[in-house]
């Protein structure tokens, strides 16, 4: 009975088991969990009931199932925490956990899919947590690479620079991995795909190399590219560690060992010439460094020349794009890769890479000490290399032949490569050596190089210039060889270029005929063998028939991974067959009190990103829905502006809204309106000063309707600065955007700016406003803002041909023009004037119809917009052509302000010169451009030009003279300043009085800066070579004289050279000469003494003072001197006071004569000059 009974109890518990997993199997979501349950069902039914030996047997498998199921719940509780969470940290950490109890219970099959299918999640640390599962599960077991390389090579693209590094940082951790799983795996399509899969990534990571425009990625490829070439070639004698590389691989169909081994040198060369690129950045190129010194130290034999090659070109031509730390970085990171070098084994035991490196650390200001310290740490290694492993390999001039093999027959052109270009300096260098070994080469390449050489020395290169050491050295000389060999290799210069651009015009020559002799016999083959060829045919149509065949059932691998979200479809009822319809009362309580409820939950709730935007778009729309409720647009836009910087989407959302509905409701745009004005208001008034100006410009600009009331509101804004602090810049600024990108609405916005431009109370927007138009009609290519412009400007122009100034801008009603109101009208054209010379016209013809004090202004503020022309304007000299009657001033004035400052232009000069001789003969329209005229031309104006305003004369003589040119200025003048004295003297006394030439040249003698001794020295030289000496003469001797008495020696020259000329036989000349002698005494009494007789008597009888001065100087002569002394003269000098008297008397008869004969000349004088 307890048997029976037993077997009972075993057989029921067997079937509830069964029972449960049915149940399970039939409600679970997991495929491999459905399996197992029915296979420990198919288990549990086909064995024996065995009491005991089923009990034992199930309670092992029953605790083993527990433990399995619960770290499966505990997955899926995370993932599906992770799916609906909303917070990135929240969602990795999960993820985290997940990876590990996924990893470490062998549950990789199970959950993979759902894992990689976070990979299109939103978060950026979520899909970089992705690409490192795929890493580890790699690494794990590579057999998963054919399920995750898809997913891998998917992330390439993402729109997230960091996730893109993230990628190309597995890929360079699991191409060791790959290589190594691929070398065993038995191949298969899913290997072949995947393979081919690798290949893609390595080609797209290349690419990036060039075409990424993030800093950090191209630093990632960088190391990638070095993981190829590590992994790709040989160990040498001198590698270190036990990285995986080539010869731990073993060869198979997919992989060519010696194909690989290209690849990577190809690579190698990449990096080579992404290292010398001249726009690389500074981060890109220490990268570069630090993997090619890491690249040499590995792999020293095929390398390590070349390394040291590209860091010397690098020292030589640094990048002209880094900055001065930047410059200072690279080169401290140069020496620190040379350094390390140095302390490589094939630098100890090959001499010429010592003093290569030895030679660039010195140049890097490296002490002696470092460099020693480095060899001495080689020299205990002591290891030793035979000679031909370590010398500096130089690379081959020949072409190899294997390598062409597999190349397309197409003609390459000439030009050089990277390998090329490193021969080319060796080259280039050998020739320059011998060239800096002779004196006069260094030299004049010294002398040569200092002309391009700036005034001061740049910062950038005093902080990095170090003195050479060693100079002129056999070893300094070659190193400086080959620095001046790169940069002439750089620039396609050289012997070294020349030869390679010749070997390889050469080679491509070769290559030509050689495809031409092959073309001949295929010819030839052709027409013999036809018949063979057209089986072949067939053959290989057989072949590609079957290889395409095999191509389509080859397996195509796609992303692995679950879609994580997904929709049901389910049937809508009829809701308005149910429903009551609400009151609009209730509606409208119902929605304030959600929109509050809303409102409330903002500080307690964390929300994402689509949940924030879909709460932005439900209060917008409440809003909107609601705008005859006052309560609920006064609560969310309170909302709003309590943090306008986080919340303003929602009214611009609400605004939107508003302006949808207006367009449904037969563009009624009452509301829309009404809220735009409101919320301008507020902005305005209820912000803060910088919040104020970023949205006001924001909701102006963006707005999707500009209304009348708003552009009003913003007239407001400007005029009113008083009520909004600091509003005239931004307000004008808003208008000016809104001109340039509202256009359907810029004329009215226009207009508003070009009333603003004639505001007649505030200064401030008046000159903003006008600054606006300015800018406007210079920088916007439409007529439709151009012309309206001009238009106002012409308009305002003309209101100065009327009697009394316009309403618009007489606020005061004063009736009367006055310098503010005329002002007024001339801002805005005088601004355009620059820009549009073509209205220089129109102020001609206003300015001759305007009145006095109208014309004054207009000259008074004339000067900034006519230099803005430049006296090369087209129009403008077409004004002085044509100048209009009644208008001289106006030009006369427009060309002193252009010519002010500067010389004035041939163009000008002509036009002048026209106007004055065919026109207008005033000599005041020659002032401005006398330094255009000829030397003839100025001094047949003087007579007329000295005759004018002192003021005017002496700016006259300013130009002329130069004084109102600033120093440092090219100045050129028709006349010197000793030839316009001259002229001054020479000029005839019929067509100017003595007196206006005598107050023109006090004018030059008061330029003390240019009428130096030196120059009237030269003038007095010029006037005695006149003919007939010029009246103003001994004028001039005696004021040089007071104003420079060094001149008494040169004075008493000119004094006896006018004896010579016989000075008395001209009167006023005579009395200056006598005049001169009584101031110079005594030095002049040697000259009265060269006097004959009479003339001598007359200067007594002139000055008696001389005569008791000269008796007391001739005493003082010795007998022998006395002896040279006509002795008439003595008697002269000797004779008593009664032969004085006598002397005196017939002198006077002489003077009565002389004056009786000039005064019946004089009416010949007077009926000449009439």
């Amino acid at each position: 009975m307890s048997a029976e009974v037993s077997e009972e109890v075993v057989e029921n518990s067997v079937e509830n088991r069964v029972i449960d997993l049915l149940n399970s199997s039939m409600y679970s979501s997991s495929e491999s969990e459905k399996v197992s349950n029915l296979v420990r069902r198919k288990t549990m039914t086909t064995l024996p009931l065995d009491p005991f030996g089923l009990e034992e047997k199930m309670s092992a498998e029953v605790s083993e199932e527990v433990v399995e199921n619960s770290v499966e719940n505990r997955v899926i509780d995370l993932l599906n925490s992770s799916m609906y969470s909303s917070s990135e940290s929240e969602k990795v950490s999960n993820l985290v956990k997940v990876q590990q109890l996924v990893l470490h219970n062998d549950l990789l099959d199970n959950f993979l899919d759902e894992i990689l299918g976070f990979q299109n999640d939103r978060d950026v640390q979520v899909r970089r947590f992705v690409v490192g599962f795929v890493e580890k599960t790699c690494k794990k077991d590579c057999d998963y690479f054919p399920k995750v390389i898809m997913n891998l090579k998917v992330m390439f693209a993402d729109d997230s620079p960091n996730v893109v590094k993230k990628a190309i940082q597995t890929s360079t951790q699991l191409y060791k991995e790959f290589l190594k799983w691929i070398s065993s795996a038995k191949i298969t399509d899913l290997v072949e795909s995947t393979y081919e899969v690798w290949l893609q990534i390595k080609q797209h990571l290349f690419a990036l190399l060039d075409t990424a425009d993030n800093d950090g990625i191209r630093t990632q490829v960088i190391k990638f590219m070095e993981m190829i070439v590590i992994c790709q070639t040989r160990k040498d004698q001198f590698s270190t560690g036990d990285d995986f590389c080539i010869d731990s691989m073993s060869a198979n169909p997919l992989m060519d060992l010696d194909a690989l081994e290209e690849e990577a040198k190809q690579v190698f060369e990449q990096l080579i010439i992404f290292h010398g690129t001249p726009h690389i950045s500074s981060v890109n190129l220490m990268a570069t460094m630090q993997t090619l010194t890491l690249i040499a130290r590995q792999r020293s034999q095929p390398f390590f020349s070349k390394v040291i090659q590209a860091l010397e070109a690098l020292h030589a031509n640094l990048p002209p794009t880094l900055a001065k730390s930047q410059v200072n970085s690279v080169r401290k990171q140069l020496k620190l890769q040379l350094l390390i070098l140095l302390k490589h084994p094939i630098a100890w035991a090959s001499p010429p890479f010592q003093t290569q490196i030895s030679q660039l650390l010195t140049d890097l200001g490296a002490s002696q000490s470092e460099i020693n310290k480095c060899l001495n740490e080689n020299r205990k290694r002591t290891i030793k290399t035979e000679p031909k492993d370590t010398e500096v390999k130089r690379i081959k001039l020949e072409v190899d032949d294997d390598e062409d093999d597999n190349e397309p027959p197409v003609i390459p052109p000439a030009k050089i490569t990277r390998n090329e270009a490193n021969t080319a300096i060796d080259i280039t260098a050998e020739d320059i050596i011998p060239r800096l070994n002779v004196i006069a080469n260094v030299s004049d390449l010294v002398l040569v190089s200092m002309l391009s050489l700036p005034d001061s020395m740049p910062d950038h290169f005093q902080a990095s210039y170090t003195p050479v050491a060693a100079a002129g050295t056999t070893s300094q000389i070659k190193h400086l060889a080959r620095l001046l060999s790169s940069q002439l290799t750089a620039a396609g210069l050289g012997k070294g270029v020349e030869e390679m651009v010749n070997k390889m015009t050469n080679a491509s020559k070769k290559e030509l005929n050689t495809e031409q002799n092959i073309e001949q016999n295929q010819k030839i083959a052709i027409v013999v063998g036809k018949t063979i060829a057209q089986e072949l045919k067939k053959q290989e149509q057989q072949q590609q028939h079957h290889q395409q065949q095999q191509h389509q059932q080859k397996v195509r691998l796609q992303q692995s991974g679950k879609q994580l979200s997904g929709s049901v479809r389910l049937k809508q009822s009829n809701l308005s067959e149910i429903t009551k319809p609400l009151s609009d009362e209730l509606k409208q309580r119902m929605a304030l009190e959600a929109i509050n409820r809303i409102l409330k939950d903002d500080k307690k709730v964390f929300f994402s990103t689509s949940q924030l935007e879909t709460r932005v778009k439900l209060l917008a729309m409440l809003s909107s829905e609601y705008h005859d409720s006052s309560n609920i647009e006064y609560l969310i836009k309170s909302y709003a502006f309590e943090n306008i910087r986080n919340r303003h989407e929602i009214i611009f959302n609400t605004l939107y809204n508003e302006f949808v509905l207006a367009k449904k409701r037969d563009n009624d745009f009452t509301h829309y309106s009404q809220y735009l004005s409101k919320t301008l208001q507020d902005l305005m008034t209820k912000t803060e000063l910088k919040d104020r100006d970023h949205f006001l410009v924001k909701f102006y600009i963006e707005c999707p309707l500009l209304t009348e009331q708003s552009i009003e509101l913003l007239k407001h804004f400007i005029l009113n600065d008083n009520l909004y602090a600091l509003s005239v810049n931004i307000g004008i600024h808003i208008l000016k955007e809104l001109i340039k990108k509202k256009r359907k609405q810029s004329a009215n916005l226009l207009a508003l700016l070009l009333d603003l431009c004639l505001h007649p109370e505030k200064s401030d927007v008046r000159t903003q406003a006008v600054k606006t138009a300015k800018s406007l009609h210079e920088s916007v290519n439409d007529n439709t803002i151009r012309l309206p412009i001009e238009k106002s400007a012409l308009k305002t122009l003309r209101y100065l041909l009327e009697a009394k100034p316009p309403t618009l801008i007489d606020k005061e009603n004063v009736g009367v023009w006055n310098d503010d109101i005329i002002k007024l009208c001339l801002v805005l054209y005088l601004s355009l004037l620059p820009t549009n010379h073509k209205l220089i016209h129109d102020l001609a013809v206003v300015y001759v119809g305007t009145s006095a004090d109208t014309k004054r202004i207009i000259l008074r503020v004339l000067e900034g917009p006519v230099k803005g022309m430049g006296m090369n304007s087209p129009e403008l000299l077409l004004l002085v052509e044509n100048c209009p009657k009644g208008a001289e001033t106006l030009v006369t004035r427009i060309i002193h302000v252009l010519t002010d400052k500067q010389p004035p232009s041939s163009e000008l000069v002509s036009r002048v010169r026209d106007l004055y001789q065919k026109r207008v003969p005033d000599v005041r329209f020659l002032i401005p451009v006398l330094n255009g005229l000829s030397k003839g031309e100025v001094i047949a104006a003087l007579p007329k030009l000295i005759k004018l305003n002192p003021i005017v004369v002496k700016e006259v003589f300013n130009r002329l003279l130069g004084a109102h040119v600033e120093s440092g200025t090219n100045f050129q003048s028709p006349l010197t300043p000793a030839e316009l004295l001259v002229a001054l003297h020479t000029i005839d006394s019929s067509k100017c009085e003595i007196k206006t030439i005598i107050k023109a040249t006090n004018l030059c003698f008061a330029e003390n800066n240019i009428y130096t001794a030196e120059v009237l020295a030269i003038v007095m030289q010029l006037l005695m070579e006149c003919n007939p000496l010029p009246t103003l003469l001994m004028r001039t001797v005696i004021q040089s004289l007071s104003q420079y008495p060094r001149l008494i020696g040169f004075v008493m020259n000119i004094l006896q050279r006018l004896i010579l000329k016989q000075v008395w036989k001209q009167k006023k000349v005579w009395e200056g000469f006598i005049k001169c002698c009584q101031r110079t005494k005594p030095q002049s009494f040697q000259v009265l003494l060269q006097l004959p007789a009479p003339q001598l008597i007359a200067v007594f009888a002139s000055s008696p003072d001389l005569q008791p001065g000269l008796k007391e100087h001739v005493e003082s002569f010795t007998d022998h001197q006395r002896s040279h002394i006509p002795q008439q003269l003595l008697d002269i000098i000797f004779q008593s006071s009664e032969s004085s008297e006598m002397i005196d008397e017939k002198q006077t008869i002489e003077s009565n004569a002389e004056v009786s004969a000039q005064e019946s000349e004089a009416p010949v004088v007077e009926q000449t000059s009439t």
